[in-house]
């Protein structure tokens, strides 16, 4: 066959010429060896198989993973909920003249509404003849005398993230740390000021002319910014006024016994069950 009679062939020359091809005989040896191969089990696993036991090992592949990743997930969420410290609540309220948080009034014997407005971050603002105690359970208890408006601070947690803050704008805070408050901290942030709280009975006061931190227990590290802060010991105050003047100076008296008045009246409840 020259090439130039290949060029020439067409589809109708090679199916003519398949055609003519004589049949295809059996190999009885392939035969033979193919059906003992079958009969001994030889022969290896057919492709559907395969595909099988490719997605049985990637199931197992994904229990062995997933089960262990959703225990730790319960545990983890299981320990963020116990970390929680027990909620702020309303302990008392003294005074006729209702209350602000988050700029809506409040009926002062509704106490169920005004617990449902306790929460970290709120801005709380007590009329002047109105006092406000705030407490948790074995942590901490806040009295937001009259004429006060401030931040709440969260319940610090049990065993981590145990750090609070709150912002007292104008008035005066009192507050006791309870048992449950060692190793936690509080700071207090004023116009003039930082006061970092670890445990003790104090008052932070802030006016038109400064802020005065009066510490009657424990010691309180005060200062004007982080790199001034300084411990203020008991029966001491330290005053920072908008005129410059920083100084840690004697409690006057008046100071002394309005926190003295307050840890006598509610102090008690630092401790009360929830």
């Amino acid at each position: 066959m020259t090439d130039k009679s290949k060029e020439h062939f067409n589809e109708k020359d090679v199916s003519k010429w398949v055609r003519e091809l004589p049949p295809a005989t059996p190999d009885p040896d392939f035969r033979e060896r193919l059906r003992a191969a079958f009969a001994s089990g030889q022969l290896e696993p057919s492709r559907p198989g395969k595909i099988d036991d490719v997605r049985g090992l990637t199931v197992n592949r994904w229990w062995r993973w997933a089960v262990p990743a959703a225990a730790a997930a319960v545990v983890l969420f299981a320990v963020l909920l116990l970390n929680r410290g027990p909620a702020l609540r309303v302990a008392e309220v003294v005074g006729t003249a209702d209350v602000r948080i988050d700029g809506q009034t409040l009926d002062l014997d509704d106490i169920d509404a005004l617990n449902s407005m306790v929460r970290s971050g709120a801005e709380i603002e007590v009329p002047p003849g109105t006092t406000v105690d705030l407490a948790a359970h074995d942590v901490v208890l806040y009295e937001v005398v009259g004429g006060t408006r401030m931040t709440l601070p969260r319940t610090p947690g049990r065993w981590f993230d145990r750090a609070a803050v709150c912002t007292l704008y104008v008035g005066e805070l009192r507050l006791k740390t309870g048992s449950r408050f060692a190793g936690s901290q509080l700071r207090v942030y004023t116009p003039e000021g930082i006061v970092e709280v670890t445990g003790t009975l104090l008052s932070v006061q802030c006016d038109s002319g400064g802020t005065c931190v009066c510490v009657l227990e424990g010691i309180a590290r005060v200062g004007v910014d982080e790199d001034d802060l300084e411990p203020v010991e008991p029966g001491y105050r330290k005053i920072m006024l908008r005129d410059g003047t920083v100084e840690i100076i004697p409690v006057k008296p008046m100071h002394r016994d309005g926190v003295l008045d307050f840890d006598k009246r509610v102090g008690h409840r630092i401790g009360e069950e929830r």
